[in-house]
């Protein structure tokens, strides 16, 4: 029935206008940023449930903004913290930086909104000692975080919501441009407008005009589903026929200057099509920026490294580790000595961790392509890998004997070493002068060169493959959990996640689990984190995991800046019971409230010491339905109990 309402709703508009009656609005209330997230009706009221009405609605509106804050990991290995902030105070003048921080005392904010300064809550951080965070702020936008082991964090101050004028007049709407959401959220970010993010653009811009920035958002279509229902392209009149007139109201994200015409904007396939020079929030542009000497990071990511606790020559493994912003915090933290494996499925994720760690100059970082639900070598494949290195054992000595007239090249054992050179010729684009290339294979070459890598294909770059660790062949475990993600900001849509959707990641999460369980030695220590609201993703997997494994405990965190987890349960309509923490457990895990004054993601970290297995091997060997039922990947490990010594 909803849907047919909306379809009567745009019909009735159309013949309104048609027959010569506009409706009549507040046109300063459609050319502002006043968004509303669209929830799916279930999942709405679970969280309701979980948070209460009115929490989660702060929750709703503060995923809306983006943090009010830019927060910056210095690479202290390379540099110190205040040479960034030497260097980037310099770089502020003369600069859209600089105009963007001076935005903060010049421009007027919007009184509709909350004044969005700094929270309380970093006072409590030591940022700032006889000043008041304000009047520091006005001073000097670039500060520590005085934190004990966190001074080499930055703090640059964004500002915003402000109002801005977009000219309008009653005879003359401005020119607008249409963007995509995640164009838009991009933008709220401090990016620009990039030519693929356009989906529709008034008649006759030119280069150089000035035209106002909205968002299409997702709404319901008629099969159910959610659609923009926008084709690229679309001419908009500046009339309440345009392509979600009325449903764009409130989603104005700023003001920019066209860098192309409209013919240009649909012919070309990147770059800039607006440049943003008045926004709604005003973030410093900082990427790019000192490559390789800052990263940046959000704050709960920062403290998820340091809740880890890891320590020189230890061999660390980081689950899910792509883009590697935590990999390489952990890197820094244990000053580039010991042994990290960052393991991501993607080849290109795995590629993007490589060239971070190279832009930072660390070495003790080691990448694989693996599915994390399989990071546990099963027993023929150990037996294999142990054979393995044996042959390589026997080849590097019959190297070494003809070493005088031959160079000696590194051996791949398994896919476990990422010394051995790439060849000159492997997944090379050109052929040698005299090799045949077919018709077929030239035209397979040119639709990839035109197309681009496809959803299969890699970007290029050696990627070492792994068959899996023993298990407990890791001293820490870091396991950033694939989520919901539902504590991104800024966030426009959140209608796709279903209960049904938000249960499977629980379940994905617990194959996860069961893995890094099996891989962390005894005595050693997991850290899981999420960047989702989700209870289910988070005080769920916890309880799951106290539950299953008695050798677990939960351990305290530090730093501690996060607020407390959730303590109860939820009953979902067919009759599972989910269950959150027991009362006392709500302290020893961090949970990031996006709308708390600390303005940070949602996010959550728990972290566990691993006691002795024994009380593992029991409960396999009883083969208990709390902890086989519905996991191959345990069931399978069951046959192999006795670990196999293997230095991988």
């Amino acid at each position: 029935m909803k849907n047919w309402r909306d379809l009567l709703k745009i019909l009735r508009r159309s013949f309104l206008y048609l027959g010569g009656r506009t409706p009549q609005m507040d046109h300063s209330e459609r050319y502002c940023y006043n968004p509303v997230l669209r929830w799916n009706p279930q999942v709405e009221e679970y969280f309701i449930k979980a948070y209460g009405a009115e929490h989660f609605s702060k929750i709703s509106n503060a995923l809306t903004c983006p943090s009010c804050y830019s927060c910056i990991r210095v690479n202290t290995l390379k540099t110190t913290g205040d040479a960034v902030i030497e260097r980037l105070s310099a770089m502020l003048h003369g600069t859209e930086l600089r105009n963007s921080v001076d935005d903060l005392c010049k421009a007027e904010l919007d009184m509709n909104q909350q004044d969005n300064n700094l929270p309380k809550e970093f006072d409590s951080l030591h940022i700032q000692d006889t000043c008041t965070l304000k009047e520091r702020l006005q001073s000097n936008p670039i500060f520590k975080c005085q934190l004990p082991g966190l001074d080499y964090v930055l703090f640059v101050r964004g500002s915003g919501p402000y109002s801005i004028d977009y000219g309008f007049a009653p005879d003359k709407p401005p020119k607008e441009i249409i963007v995509s959401r995640k164009c838009a959220e991009a933008v709220l970010r401090g990016a620009q407008v990039y030519v693929p993010g356009v989906l529709a653009c008034s008649a006759h811009v030119e280069k150089g005009d000035v035209v106002a920035v909205s968002v299409a958002v997702e709404q319901p279509c008629l099969d159910g589903g959610w659609g923009v229902g926008i084709t690229r392209g679309t001419v908009l009149q500046g009339l309440p026929t345009d392509a979600q007139y009325l449903e764009r109201n409130g989603l104005y994200i700023g003001q920019g200057t066209a860098m192309m015409s409209r013919a240009g904007i649909f012919r070309v396939p990147n770059g800039i099509a607006v440049d943003m020079n008045n926004r709604v929030f005003r973030l410093p542009p900082l990427h790019d920026v000192l490559e390789g000497e800052i990263f940046l990071q959000n704050l709960p990511s920062i403290i998820t490294a340091h809740a880890l606790d890891p320590q020189q020559g230890e061999r660390i493994l980081d689950m899910c580790a792509a883009p590697g912003g935590k990999t390489t915090a952990i890197a820094i933290l244990m000053k580039d000595e010991g042994q990290i494996v960052a393991v991501d499925r993607s080849h290109n994720k795995v590629l993007d961790i490589q060239k971070l760690a190279g832009e930072m100059g660390l070495k003790c970082i080691t990448t694989f392509k693996l599915d994390s639900t399989r990071s546990v070598a099963r027993k023929t494949e150990l037996f294999q890998l142990a054979e393995a290195q044996n042959s390589s054992d026997d080849i590097q000595k019959s190297v070494s004997v003809r070493s005088e007239t031959v160079d000696a090249v590194p051996v791949i054992t398994a896919g476990l070493s990422t010394d051995c050179p790439r060849k000159e010729n492997d997944c090379s684009e050109e052929e040698s002068p005299g090799a045949y290339l077919s018709k077929a294979d030239r035209r397979k070459h040119n639709r990839r060169m035109k197309n681009g890598p496809g959803r299969n294909q890699s970007m290029g770059g050696r990627v070492e493959k792994s068959k899996g660790f023993s298990t407990n062949s890791f001293d820490r475990v870091l396991l950033d959990a694939p989520c919901s993600a539902l504590g991104l900001r800024p966030r426009l849509f959140a209608g796709e996640e279903t209960l049904h959707s938000l249960r499977s990641h629980g379940k994905y999460q617990r194959r996860l689990f069961d893995q890094a369980v099996q891989l962390v030695r005894p005595g050693g220590v997991i850290v899981y984190s999420t960047c989702t609201i989700n209870p289910g993703e988070n005080e769920a997997l916890v309880r799951y995991a106290l539950d299953t494994y008695e050798f677990l405990s939960l351990a305290a965190q530090h730093p501690r800046i996060g607020g407390p987890g959730l303590v109860g349960y939820h009953e979902f309509a067919d009759g599972y019971t989910e269950e959150w923490l027991k009362p006392g457990e709500e302290e020893l895990v961090q949970r990031f409230d996006p709308s708390s004054p600390l303005d940070t993601i949602g996010f959550f970290i728990a972290k566990f010491n691993v006691g002795t297995k024994e009380s593992l091997a029991a409960m396999i060997q009883l083969n208990l339905p709390m902890v086989l039922e519905g996991n191959q990947d345990l069931e399978c490990w069951c046959n192999y109990m006795k670990p196999v010594s293997l230095n991988i």
